[in-house]
């Protein structure tokens, strides 16, 4: 029989109580900041990605002349784009929207005419039944696998790895659509989802009811908000700080 040695002791209830309490503090100390940097990772990702997809339409001008004429179609009248009021990073001004596509499988559900027929999400769809649009989502649509890194025809949307930010509340933009209804599933003034990919310009007035195409610009926005696109924060160029 194998005889114990009494000097030989193992961890009390105590030491076990108190290990296990140590572990539970550190643990609530540094998952948060995993999680924070997983997220603002992300969101440098996405940035990332706007940058690729700007510079992308950026090159299409240059090299495209009905490219442009086209992206910028109607610009001196309301045209037929998606006009949203917006506020970032302290400035106020009209976004018009030109393209989207779906950044995530959870987008809400519509179902797009692209390059691959009428299917869901897989590249960039028109915001409007303008056949100018048409062309400028085909075109980009073209560039579409050197932005995914992938093959398009599989994919059913370009990846947006943040699902969403918070933001002050004086930049907010929930649904600012102009003259259209809006589905939100926003319940905060300080923060907003993102899951949809959004390309666009500034609309710049010149002269009494005078507008004209300005700066191209890359939004993340929300597939739940006004029009299925609800723009929510500028990710090119100059994104806000806090994003």
């Amino acid at each position: 029989m194998k005889k114990y040695n009494r000097s030989e002791k193992g961890f009390t209830l105590v030491e076990m109580v108190i290990v296990i309490s140590i572990i539970g503090v550190l643990a609530a100390i540094i998952i948060p900041s995993i999680i924070n940097y997983v997220q603002k990772a992300n969101r440098k990702a996405d940035i990332v990605t706007a940058r690729l997809i700007g510079s992308t339409v950026a090159s299409l001008m240059l090299e495209d002349p009905e490219f442009y004429d086209n992206f910028y179609k109607g610009y001196d009248s309301n045209g037929s784009g998606v006009d949203y009021e917006v506020t970032i990073s302290g400035e106020s001004y009209v976004y018009r929207n030109v393209a989207r596509a779906d950044g995530s499988k959870n987008c809400l559900d519509d179902r797009t005419q692209n390059r691959y027929g009428w299917r869901r999400g897989t590249g960039w769809e028109f915001t409007s039944g303008d056949p100018a649009y048409s062309y400028v989502t085909e075109t980009l649509n073209d560039t579409l696998e050197e932005i995914i890194g992938g093959d398009a025809a599989n994919m059913s949307f370009i990846p947006m790895r943040s699902t969403g930010y918070k933001h002050p509340a004086s930049e907010c933009n929930h649904d600012r659509g102009i003259g259209r209804s809006s589905r939100s599933r926003d319940k905060s003034d300080t923060y907003s989802y993102t899951d949809k990919w959004l390309v666009g310009y500034r609309v710049e007035k010149r002269g009494k009811n005078k507008k004209r195409g300005g700066q191209v610009e890359v939004w993340a926005g929300d597939s739940y908000g006004t029009a299925a696109n609800g723009p929510r924060c500028r990710l090119w160029p100059a994104p806000p700080s806090y994003y």
